[in-house]
């Protein structure tokens, strides 16, 4: 019998080539508006592949083009009505003022990217140098361009808070005299700052964006196209979930490890929620509860390495560290904030007499990994690239490649043309709220650079402190949550460490500290109620009161409230650089993150009543407290706890030390 002929992987190409253009032929106008949205894509994930492998071109380039071609998508992709809107997944035509919009792309960001070598020589703010008349209305275009999408991506608030800045930089002569007032800016020079330098919409936050953060969003559309998000949940669903409360601990590390590649918490409620949620809720949790937990496990994974919600590559850029090191400072708080959060969830399981998944529906292990343990590959590579000397953006690159090389292993897996494509269109479309966000946060940053309202700010909240360093760490945190709202971490991160990372240095937190304290202060707005978009989507999916769901999640997440103020009084978990490692604070955080739970919950291994909730609860809060003194306190604490548990209740201590099968 004569083998089958292997078609040749470029005949294949081909043929797939000429049937998609069969296809888009029949379906006439709309088939061509998707084929040409489809290029866009692949020439936008292209363009940062291409970059990460072969070096990065002048900040100019490399950070208008990817602007130029992700704002045009946006206005061919999301409908006026924004991406929350019924038909943002279902467009089926663009609206000719769109179409207009998205040519309009070409020239307002298209300019800055063919005149690097122009706009890198000439002398900004002088008369010789003015703006010309297209430049001027290739800003005026530019910016409103930017407002527009970023309003159709993430809603008013960011779009608001940018024209605000923007008005402040025009206005600011006639502000009363005090610490906000400036000498104000004439439109020219505010356009010439904003548009024309390096220090407003093509700063900082959109070169950290054009450079690292798209390529790792990549990553994970390539994982995810791979089905590494179902092979993470069948992973720890076969590990975790026979175990009591075992779906909603599988909600938990599904959503960290799926958050560790996509970086946003919305998006990883959507990918694992869509299976924990109703698999928790089945087995006995209430849906405000299933909710919380898949909203706190998914705002979480943005604290896993390797990439931190996109942020880590910003975090980097801001404290002047490198990469790397953002990831070992990450480990620590990371395995901190999921322990306290699983053993949360196994209190809330033995004190409602929850059970696991039954042992006929878990998946089974060994099966799991044979038939998708592979994907593992890509991640593993991914860190020890990174951590061997790699470039965080050749290990990208190289993962990349790698999972395409190993998806092949399986059928199942398997990444052909099509679902190439489908991967570099995906990250694209991944890419343009980073995109879009990084670019109207530079046009607030290069207003807090242009008028000095960042050292104002920071001065602003030391006075209203008093100096008192407690009231610093609190008000930055305030302001988190506020300037938070509505937006994602890449964007409250930066907006808060411009007037936040000044202050904490002024009352002598180190710099890599003062960063991640914004960091993880910045990740509290998605749980936080009234605007708080993780907990939204996790209701939505359980069919549970936003409000029941948003304060089981503050409750449940405490911890998460308490990390930036951990890790600046226990520098030890960030296992910073010529930081002392001091064992016993990094035990005591832990041991009082599992007290503070247990004081919460009401449960430790019985029961708890009022006295011995708040024994235990004050034991937590005083054992992560940087005081040797305030230790001892809550380890005496602790001791009262467990002696008025074991004697004064009658209760014998060996079932203070270990619960009866009915508890477990």
């Amino acid at each position: 019998m004569t083998a089958p002929t292997q078609v040749p992987f470029t005949d294949r190409v081909a043929d797939m080539v000429r049937r998609e253009l069969a296809s888009v032929t029949a379906q006439g106008w709309g088939g061509l508006s998707r084929l040409l949205i489809a290029k866009l894509g692949v020439l936008l994930a292209g363009f940062h592949l291409f970059t990460a492998y072969d070096g990065t071109y002048y900040p100019f380039t490399q950070r208008a083009f990817p602007l130029m071609i992700g704002m045009a998508l946006v206005f061919l992709v999301i409908p006026l009505a924004g991406i929350g809107s019924a038909d943002a997944n279902t467009r089926r035509t663009i609206p000719w003022y769109d179409w207009l919009l998205a040519l309009l792309c070409i020239p307002a960001f298209g300019y800055i990217a063919f005149s690097p070598d122009y706009l890198a020589n000439r002398w900004p703010l002088t008369t010789a140098f003015a703006p010309t008349t297209l430049e001027i209305v290739l800003s005026f275009v530019g910016i409103a361009l930017i407002m527009e999408a970023t309003r159709r991506l993430t809603g008013w608030v960011l779009v608001i808070g940018t024209l605000a800045a923007l008005t402040y930089a025009y206005l600011g002569e006639f502000l009363p005299e005090g610490m906000i007032s400036h000498r104000g800016f004439s439109i020219i020079h505010i356009i010439d700052f904003m548009y024309l330098t390096v220090d407003g919409v093509w700063g900082t936050a959109l070169g950290v964006a054009a450079t690292y953060i798209v390529v790792f969003i990549i990553f994970g559309a390539f994982m995810e196209r791979a089905g590494a998000a179902d092979f993470f949940v069948e992973l720890v669903s076969a590990l975790a979930g026979h175990t009591r409360g075992g779906p909603g601990k599988v909600g938990v590390l599904a959503s960290a490890m799926v958050g560790s590649v996509t970086g946003s918490s919305v998006a990883n409620v959507y990918t694992t929620g869509q299976f924990t949620i109703p698999m928790m809720a089945r087995l006995g949790y209430r849906r405000a509860t299933a909710g919380a937990i898949e909203a706190l496990a998914s705002n979480g994974g943005q604290l896993m390495p390797p990439v931190l919600g996109a942020a880590a590559f910003i975090v980097a850029a801001y404290a002047g560290v490198s990469y790397p090191t953002i990831v070992i400072a990450s480990i620590l708080p990371a395995a901190l904030f999921f322990s306290s959060l699983l053993w949360f969830i196994h209190l809330e399981a033995v004190k409602t007499g929850m059970k696991g998944m039954p042992i006929d529906e878990k998946p089974k292990v060994i099966p799991v990994l044979k038939r998708r343990g592979h994907l593992l590959v890509p991640m593993i590579a991914l860190i020890v690239l990174l951590t061997t000397g790699f470039s965080p953006l050749r290990a990208a690159f190289f993962a990349v490649c790698l999972i395409i090389a190993v998806s092949w292993i399986r059928a199942e897996t398997r990444l052909g043309p099509k679902e190439i494509i489908s991967a570099l269109v995906l990250g694209a479309r991944n890419s343009l709220m980073i995109l879009a966000t990084c670019a109207a946060v530079g046009l607030i940053i290069g207003t807090f650079t242009m008028t000095g309202l960042a050292l104002n700010a920071s001065s602003a909240i030391i006075a209203l402190a008093g100096g008192q360093f407690g009231l610093v760490l609190v008000c930055i945190v305030l302001a988190c949550l506020i300037l938070g709202m509505g937006m994602n971490t890449v964007a409250a991160f930066m907006l808060v460490s411009v007037i936040g990372v000044p202050a904490l240095l002024e009352i002598g937190v180190d710099r890599l500290t003062a960063h991640m304290f914004v960091f993880y202060a910045a990740l509290l707005s998605h749980i936080t109620p009234p605007v708080c978009l993780a907990v939204f989507a996790a209701a939505q999916i359980a069919g549970a009161n936003i409000w029941a769901t948003a304060f089981t999640a503050m409750k449940m997440g405490l911890i998460a409230y308490l990390m930036p103020f951990l890790i600046v009084g226990s520098p030890s978990l960030l296992l910073g650089e010529g930081e002392v490692f001091h064992i016993m604070a990094v035990i005591a955080s832990f041991a009082g993150a599992m007290l503070i739970a247990s004081g919460v919950q009401g449960w430790m291994f019985m029961r708890l009543n009022l006295l011995e909730r708040v024994l235990f609860g004050g034991a937590g809060v005083l054992l992560i407290l940087p005081s040797t003194d305030l230790r001892l306190i809550g380890s005496t604490c602790l001791a009262a706890g467990l002696i008025t548990s074991a004697f004064i209740w009658r209760t014998p201590l060996t079932r203070a030390l270990r619960p009866t099968k009915s508890e477990t």
